[in-house]
């Protein structure tokens, strides 16, 4: 399925054809109110059917009755699609801390909560997001900004299975003009966030419209450039997964880090990490070159914390991974 940006065409089918969408299959829509999460939400109803489709508006409270017409709106698209409805809106934001995080972390657990609900016997319902081509441009972009690596450069994917998530519209190739289009086509209505522009986010689509007046390819070659960033991701941590030896707790050979290329051993690290845990650990992976030197050091055991609850510990036999004892 082609992810250079296009118009909305039969955009149902070209989500249809995805399979991350699929009739009478109960789908959770997080729809915020803008063009992209109402035409995913109409799209959805066309695909699955309106008895399979929540619409789930999450309520952050930052934008007092702007963002209460934003929750109207939504109850309103989804009583003329015929689809469920539930407002969610978060407790009170905490005095510290960055409100995006909070925010971003309380919608993840918002929707989740209603697909565990949805989905009923048969286990969670999907949680549909309706991240477009270049919403996904602008992740690589920032990501790019502010985190090394692949996994940065590979932005969103399609589907996580891990968390029960599915960007149908990403996987379409649709942009947002197409949502647009489409709803437009429709007569769906849509809000404007107006904190969008003065965000970083904001920021990033001003200089990606600044790119595409230099070449129209913009976009497109950023989306592609994801797909190959997680390819190569994927082909880098399975070779460096197979460096992990079995066992309780898993282990890796010293020499076997030492001489590895950084860019496996690092993954090695980070699986390492990561089956001990349970949970991801991106930071661990940074800290090769120190437990390379703890390798090569005189004692013959040494132990250093690594960051995100990690601690490593390096004999002449092998290299494992702990929990951070709590002091």
């Amino acid at each position: 399925m082609s992810t250079v940006p296009g118009a909305a065409g039969d955009l149902a089918g070209r989500v249809a054809a995805t399979g991350l969408l699929a009739a009478g299959a109960p789908v959770v829509v997080g729809c915020s109110g803008g063009r992209d999460s109402v035409c995913l939400l109409d799209v959805a109803v066309r695909v699955a059917g309106p008895d399979a489709v929540l619409a789930v508006h999450v309520h952050h409270g930052l934008r007092g009755a702007d963002a209460d017409r934003d929750a109207h709106h939504v109850a309103g698209v989804a009583r003329r699609l015929g689809v469920a409805c539930r407002q969610l809106r978060l407790g009170p934001r905490p005095p510290t801390g960055s409100t995006g995080a909070w925010a971003r972390a309380g919608r993840a657990d918002a929707l989740a909560r209603a697909a565990t609900s949805w989905g009923g016997v048969g286990g969670p319902a999907r949680i549909a997001l309706a991240h477009t081509v270049d919403d996904q441009a602008e992740t690589v972009v920032l990501r790019a900004l502010s985190s090394p690596g692949l996994r940065a450069l590979g932005g969103m994917a399609a589907q996580d299975v891990g968390r029960g998530i599915v960007r149908p519209l990403l996987a379409a190739g649709a942009a947002r003009r197409a949502t647009a289009a489409w709803c437009t086509s429709r007569g769906l209505g849509w809000r404007e966030d107006p904190t969008n522009p003065v965000g970083p986010r904001g920021r990033v689509r001003a200089l990606l419209r600044a790119a595409a007046a230099i070449d129209d390819r913009a976009v497109g070659t950023l989306v592609r450039t994801a797909e190959r960033a997680r390819e190569d991701e994927a082909a880098l941590t399975a070779v460096g997964a197979a460096l992990v030896r079995a066992g309780e707790p898993p282990t890796l050979d010293p020499e076997a880090l030492r001489t590895a290329p950084p860019a496996i051993a690092r993954r090695a690290l980070r699986r390492l990490a990561e089956e001990v845990l349970g949970r991801p650990a991106p930071r661990v992976e940074r800290r090769l070159e120190d437990v390379l030197a703890l390798a090569g050091g005189p004692r013959d055991r040494a132990a250093l914390d690594l960051g995100d609850g990690v601690r490593v510990v390096v004999t002449a036999a092998d290299v494992r991974v702990e929990p951070t004892p709590r002091r």
